[in-house]
């Protein structure tokens, strides 16, 4: 694994052929690219450029004043990625939680650079955040934090998911989580984000598990006919519960195309 600093972003990437595809990796809601720690440990890491991103004012990269929603997010990751793909093959985003929203918007803005989008458990309805709207419940950032901080960590005690939850969560920028709380709101209700997702015309699936999933998201998927994988037995974090078989099937998929 190596290190580089794109456009202010902490970028934890390793180095085969330029002219391969990329697959670039985006966090949720309070979380870092620890949460892919084991990709570079995976079969990925030898046929793919893998690009795992710390989003502005999570994990390792500071908050960036010109870029503060996660729209603008969007597109300062997607302005970043065509730059440093200019001379190679396609690109497959991976994306988890809310970090999916800036995922679909990558896919709409790089329509003809984009090979295949997996979402991990995104946001599609409005219930899917339910963490990252509980911002929106205090009036700062800085009473946000001391609640949510107390909240997932009692969950740590019980669950390793929440303990590697909870080691990005402490170096998250409480502005910047409730930037994206405040900021999201516009395009989770009514369930305007999955059916962007749904419109997209890449290659994509949605990757879930029966634990976590609400059941106003699973009905969507059936509704709305959404390409979509099941893993039995498996909560909200699929890369760090699941991560062996969750890598092993994204070669696959990525190889069928």
């Amino acid at each position: 694994m190596k290190i580089k600093i794109l456009d202010g972003l902490f970028i934890r990437h390793n180095q085969i052929e330029k002219n391969r595809q990329s697959i670039w990796f985006l966090h949720g809601f309070a979380d870092s690219g620890l949460a892919y720690k084991e990709v570079f440990d995976s079969s990925l890491s030898t046929e793919f450029n893998l690009y795992v991103v710390d989003l502005p004012g999570f994990g390792v990269s500071p908050m960036n004043s010109e870029y503060t929603s996660i729209k603008e997010h969007a597109d300062l990751l997607s302005k970043i990625i065509k730059k440093e793909t200019e001379n190679s093959g396609k690109v497959n985003i991976v994306a988890h939680s809310i970090g999916a929203l800036i995922g679909t918007w990558v896919c709409q803005q790089q329509s003809e650079k984009i090979n295949y989008f997996f979402n991990i458990e995104g946001n599609l309805t409005e219930a899917d955040s339910y963490f990252s709207s509980k911002p929106l419940s205090f009036k700062t950032a800085k009473d946000f934090i001391k609640s949510f901080e107390g909240e997932i960590f009692e969950y740590a005690i019980k669950e390793e998911r929440y303990r590697r939850y909870y080691s990005s969560l402490r170096f998250a920028m409480p502005q910047g989580m409730r930037n994206w709380g405040v900021t999201s709101q516009e395009y989770i209700k009514n369930n305007k984000c999955g059916f962007e997702f749904n419109n997209l015309n890449c290659n994509k699936i949605y990757i879930w598990g029966d634990l976590d999933t609400p059941k106003e998201t699973q009905d969507f998927l059936k509704e709305q006919n959404i390409p979509n994988r099941l893993y039995r037995g498996i909560g909200h974090w699929h890369m760090v519960e699941n991560s062996e078989n969750l890598y092993h099937d994204i070669k696959s998929a990525i190889k069928t195309v």
